[in-house]
C-alpha cells in the first residue's frame, strides 16, 4: 500500500504555516491621537487599503475643543474649536509603513456665542449675539509611521488656506438694533496657528 503524502513534506509545510502566522503583519487599521497645529488636540483613524500594493491609505482627523480663551474678555462668550481633516497618504517605501506623502482636505470652525454686550459707542447694552467663521483648505503633508502594534507619527505640512484671523458676529440690542463686532480680532489667535504650517506627533494602536 503506498504513502498517500510523505510525513517530512507535511512537517515541513506546517512549520512553514506556523511561522508565517507568528511573524509580525502590518495591520490595516490605526485609531490614535494627533497633538500639534493647527489640529490642536485630536482623535485619527487610518485604514491601509489593498490599492497600489497596500501602499496607499486613507485617514480622517477629527478636534473638537472650547475655545473661550482666545475670545473677547469683555463679553460674556463661550466658544468651540472644530478641526475635521480627510484625506490619503502614500507609503513611498514599505506597505503601510515608515516614510509617507499625504494630500488633504481640511475645515476649520470656529463658532459659539456671547451675551451681555455692549455697543461700540457705548450707547446700548445687554446685546446678544452669535458667530460662525470657518474656513477650508487643500494640505500636503510629509509623515512617518513607526513601530507595530503601538505606533509613533511625526507629520509636518502645510495647508494653503489656515485658521481665519478673525471672527465677526451680529449682535441684536434689546431695542431691536444690530451691530457687527469683532469677536476675535487679528493677533487673538497664535501667529502659527493661522500661518498655514502645520506640524503634529501622533501615537496609537494598530489593529
Amino acid at each position: 500500500m503506498k504513502k498517500i503524502c510523505n510525513p517530512k513534506i507535511v512537517l515541513v509545510a506546517l512549520c512553514l504555516f506556523t511561522s508565517s502566522m507568528l511573524l509580525p503583519q502590518e495591520k490595516p487599521l490605526r485609531i490614535g491621537v494627533k497633538i500639534g497645529f493647527p489640529n490642536l488636540i485630536g482623535a485619527n483613524m487610518e485604514y491601509v487599503t489593498p490599492l497600489l500594493q497596500n501602499r496607499l491609505a486613507a485617514f480622517v482627523d477629527y478636534s473638537g475643543i472650547k475655545a473661550d480663551s482666545y475670545l473677547d474678555d469683555e463679553d460674556d462668550a463661550t466658544g468651540k474649536f472644530r478641526y475635521l481633516e480627510a484625506g490619503a497618504n502614500y507609503y513611498f517605501f514599505k506597505e503601510g509603513k515608515g516614510l509617507y506623502g499625504g494630500l488633504s482636505y481640511a475645515s476649520f470652525k470656529i463658532s459659539g456665542d456671547a451675551t451681555n454686550i455692549e455697543s461700540d459707542n457705548g450707547a446700548q447694552t445687554g446685546g446678544t449675539g452669535v458667530f460662525d467663521s470657518k474656513s477650508n483648505s487643500l494640505n500636503i503633508k510629509l509623515g512617518a509611521k513607526l513601530g507595530g502594534l503601538f505606533y509613533f507619527r511625526p507629520e509636518v505640512g502645510f495647508a494653503f488656506s489656515g485658521i481665519p484671523k478673525t471672527a465677526d458676529m451680529t449682535v441684536t440690542f434689546p431695542d431691536g438694533s444690530t451691530e457687527v463686532q469683532s469677536v476675535i480680532e487679528d493677533g487673538d489667535l497664535p501667529s502659527i496657528l493661522t500661518s498655514g504650517l502645520m506640524a503634529n506627533i501622533g501615537f496609537g494602536f494598530a489593529f
